[in-house]
């Protein structure tokens, strides 16, 4: 069994990666914002459901070998950077810009963004090698690791996309509106072009 002790250290780590802002939580901010976060459920989905593949490549060790291999991993962080970068004008211009950008990000969307994210995997490398006690079944320590933090990201990203969606329900001028999407989507920018910094 997990000692408790280990698994709320790791429970507190993953809350400080996971409800801070970042590529998914912003993003859900800007679609909130624009458009209302039920009309991207679909998109939110992807993004569970994307996290949890990165939850286990991470747990698997796919984590830990990018980061040993600098090459590899410079590859995913432009990778990454340029998927996000494109994510962020279509969320920039969502809602505000005619049909063609009236509908929201789709599933598959989402679900590329953890998997091109490289924080994702530097984040899981450090849930998978601090928070694991020794002589205790690996595999039960990883599962019960990945469910709380699915739990905490399942609740997460519904807060950050449901706050949009409050901002966006008192802001009924367009272009502030379009202001605060444009800065969510930017931040989002920002925080996976840190990664060429690390």
């Amino acid at each position: 069994m997990m000692p408790i002790e280990t698994l709320a250290l790791g429970a507190v780590f993953a809350a400080s990666m996971i409800f801070t802002p970042g590529p998914a939580n912003l993003s859900l901010f800007s679609v909130g914002v624009s458009m209302g976060i039920m009309r991207a459920l679909p998109y939110l989905i992807g993004i569970w459901i994307g996290g949890f593949f990165v939850m286990l490549a991470g747990a698997a060790g796919l984590g830990a070998l990018l980061v040993a291999a600098p090459q590899l991993f410079l590859v995913l962080k432009i990778l990454g950077l340029a998927y996000i970068c494109w994510l962020g004008w279509k969320l920039f211009h969502a809602g505000f810009a005619g049909k063609s950008h009236d509908a929201a990000p789709s599933f598959w969307t989402g679900l590329w963004l953890h998997p091109l994210n490289p924080k994702a995997y530097v984040q899981n490398v450090m849930l998978f090698t601090g928070f694991i006690t020794p002589g205790i079944s690996y595999v039960a320590q990883a599962a019960i690791l990945i469910a709380a933090s699915m739990g905490m990201m399942m609740v997460g990203t519904s807060i950050w996309g449901w706050s949009g969606g409050v901002v966006g329900s008192f802001v009924h001028d367009s272009r502030t509106m379009r202001m605060v999407s444009g800065g969510a989507a930017c931040l989002m920018i920002a925080s996976v072009a840190a990664a060429f910094i690390v």
